[in-house]
Parts: structure tokens; C-alpha cells; sequence
């Protein structure tokens, strides 16, 4: 299914020109804005629809808004477009018609292929990084950020959502995989391969009620991470089409897809830079 990526609908915009740094510290009483910078920037304010995190979503109605921000990634890849930062306080929608449009947000830490970056910098939002961006050499800029990283960063955010959220709603105590949160960036790499080998397979693990199809899935999917993901294993293809196949879109239900299909013919998502968060992560930029 090819995806449209595209802004979501403008409510306002105002442009306020020659805003310099100086200026602004001016107006908060700053006394030192003198020895502010005197260079000039553009400061837009632009208002748009109101949007909701999917983590408020269950059944199939979740597990399709997810898939439709896969699918949006992909067309922005394929473009050019690196978001850098999948995370599930990035995955956001609305409702219309009786549809839930999906919405993948803010584009911080983005950029493009004229933008000049190597594509080796390591960014994102550690606990849903992909393992490889996770080892010492990746924080030092010697792994290149591929689509693979994001294919799997996609399926911890998967993961994450369906073992964290019940009924729309954040487990209040006992919430599994808290410890990805404490860490740095090579010791949550530990903690989630530990937790691919061993972990998901614990009877202490708890069982989702509202997100059983979608924690199928994610099993799934994550099996395809412990075969040929990860910095101790070579993909079967590195080619981006076949990992979007193989990795991701081979293990989501037909009646999925066929919902989309209903709901509009050649559903289209939507990109909007924007922030709203679910829950508080802490990104990373080496």
C-alpha cells in the first residue's frame, strides 16, 4: 500500500520577522540581553487540529493508526526524508469520519539528504533505538543510521505500547520494561537484547487484554530482530523493501490492511511537526 505523506491541516500561521535573541531576553527583563546574539531569526507560530497520542487507542484500531505511521515513515524515506527520532510520543492522530487518522510527529531532529548530514550522528530516543545504534562504537559516530534502525525501532515501539498500556491508559504500577528508562544508552542496549533472549519468553511478563493481536504481532516482529537484527547478526537483506516486507508488514493481519482499505482506498497519513508526549522520554544526540 504506497502512502501519501503530508501536513496535517493549518487552523493559523503568523510570521514575526527579525526576531533576534537580543529582542526577545528584552521582553522576559533579561539583563544581560546585551551580551545576547544579535543574529535574526524567522519565529512562526502555527496552530493546528488538536491530536491525540494512538497509546489511547486499543484493538485493531491501534494496531492500524501504527501501521499507517510505518507507512508513512516508509514514503518519507523513500524521499529523502530521515525523521531520526520513532518513538511512541511521536505517533499521534485524530478522529474524522469515523476514521482515525494517523500522524507522525515532530520533525526536530530530522533532516534530508541535501542537509548535509553523514547519516552517522546517533540520535533518537534511546529506549526504541535499534540495537546497533545502541553499542559504544554507535555513540561515537561509526555506525551508519540505516532503515533497518528505524524498521526496528518501530517494532520496540510496538512492543513498548502493548505491554505498557491497557485500555488506552498507562499501567498505573508494575509497568514492564521501566528499567529502559534509567539507563544510558549501552546498558538499555543490554537490557533490550536481555529482554529479546529471554525476557519475552518469562511467565512473569504480563499479558495484554486490550492489545493481543497487536502483542502478536510484535512478537513476531521482534523475532525477525532477534534473527537478523542487532550487532551480533548480519540481515538476511539489508535492501530497504525487503525489510519493510519481511520485518514489519508480513506479520500484520489481512483484516488489518482490509480496514484501510475501507476506510478510505489508498489510506493516506500525515506528518505534522508538533509535540505532545504520552510520556516523558529523554532523546539523545551524540
Amino acid at each position: 500500500m504506497e502512502t501519501e505523506s503530508r501536513s496535517t491541516d493549518m487552523v493559523r500561521f503568523h510570521e514575526f520577522e527579525r526576531a533576534s535573541t537580543m529582542k526577545i531576553e528584552r521582553t522576559q527583563g533579561l539583563n544581560d540581553a546585551e551580551r545576547g546574539s544579535c543574529v535574526n531569526f524567522l519565529l512562526y507560530i502555527i496552530v493546528s487540529r488538536k491530536l491525540l497520542p494512538i497509546t489511547t487507542l486499543t484493538g485493531d484500531q491501534f494496531l492500524a493508526a501504527w501501521w499507517q505511521i510505518v507507512t508513512s515513515h516508509r514514503a518519507l524515506w523513500k524521499k529523502g526524508v530521515r525523521h531520526y527520532d520513532i518513538s511512541p510520543s511521536n505517533f499521534m492522530g485524530y478522529h474524522l469520519g469515523g476514521r482515525f487518522i494517523a500522524v507522525l510527529v515532530d520533525f526536530d531532529l530530522s533532516s534530508t539528504k541535501q542537509d548535509g548530514l553523514s547519516g552517522f550522528e546517533c540520535i533518537g530516543t534511546v529506549p526504541f533505538m535499534a540495537l546497533d545504534l545502541l553499542m559504544p562504537e554507535s555513540t561515537v559516530g561509526q555506525v551508519e543510521h540505516v532503515y533497518y534502525h528505524d524498521a526496528e525501532s518501530f517494532i520496540w515501539v510496538l512492543a513498548w505500547i502493548c505491554l505498557r498500556y491497557e485500555r488506552g491508559k498507562l499501567l498505573r504500577k508494575d509497568r514492564p520494561l521501566d528499567e529502559w528508562l534509567a539507563v544510558n544508552a549501552v546498558s538499555c542496549g543490554d537490557k533490550k537484547t536481555n529482554f529479546m533472549y529471554q525476557g519475552i519468553r518469562s511467565k512473569q511478563l504480563r499479558t495484554p487484554i486490550s492489545h493481543s493481536v497487536s502483542w502478536e504481532v510484535a512478537k513476531k516482529c521482534l523475532a525477525m530482530v532477534h534473527k537478523h537484527g542487532g550487532p551480533f547478526s548480519n540481515p538476511a537483506s539489508t535492501n530497504d523493501e525487503d525489510v519493510f516486507k519481511t520485518w514489519l508488514q508480513d506479520h500484520v493481519p489481512e483484516h488489518v490492511f482490509k480496514g484501510l482499505h475501507d476506510g478510505e482506498r489508498g489510506s493516506r497519513v500525515k506528518t505534522q511537526h508538533t509535540l505532545s508526549c504520552p510520556e516523558n522520554f529523554s532523546r539523545s544526540r551524540h
